[in-house]
């Protein structure tokens, strides 16, 4: 059974799922890479910052339900395995309108 079989993205749709993808892969993630080779002594910080802490740890348990619910609907290309590279490679701004993309192009 294909859960996505109702999903049908308008072109319009998709550019904005492009974006989102392209800015969590971009934004995010650079952001992120660049202080982490830059400014390296901030890392520490927002490990101690409650509230940085708080949405590091809530994309932690995320990662895992939205892996638990990829294998539920048997979604392949991205499987839950490659979901779960796509989201600790890229972050969940990138996996997710990514993945939603690839998933897409199957139906």
């Amino acid at each position: 059974m294909n859960y996505l079989q109702n999903l049908k993205l308008t072109s319009s749709q998709k550019i904005i799922l492009w974006c989102f993808s392209f800015a969590g892969l971009l934004i995010v993630n650079g952001l992120f890479l660049y202080t982490l080779f830059f400014k390296s002594e901030l890392i520490g910080d927002a490990q101690q910052n409650l509230y940085s802490l708080a949405f590091i740890l809530e994309a932690f348990l995320l990662i895992p339900l939205f892996c638990f619910l990829i294998y539920v609907a048997k979604l392949k290309s991205p499987g839950w395995i490659g979901f779960l590279i796509l989201s600790i490679l890229g972050s969940l701004a990138f996996s997710i309108p990514f993945s939603i993309l690839m998933w897409q192009k199957q139906v």
